[in-house]
């Protein structure tokens, strides 16, 4: 097997990928935001930083 083409237009690909049935563009749309308020319990725990001692 070797490679005789290679199709870099855009256009072209789509074009073909639709007649061969496989073209899946991606989806546009978003899910809605989650409600923080839904959110689990522990999600909200405060952050601490603990210095640790440079060893190098």
């Amino acid at each position: 097997m070797r490679v005789i083409a290679l199709i870099e237009d855009p256009g072209v690909i789509r074009r073909i990928l639709e007649h061969l049935g496989l073209w899946a563009p991606l989806p546009t749309e978003r899910r809605p935001p989650v409600d923080p308020a839904t959110w689990p319990p522990y999600v909200s725990l405060p952050l601490t930083y603990h210095p640790v001692p440079d060893i190098a």
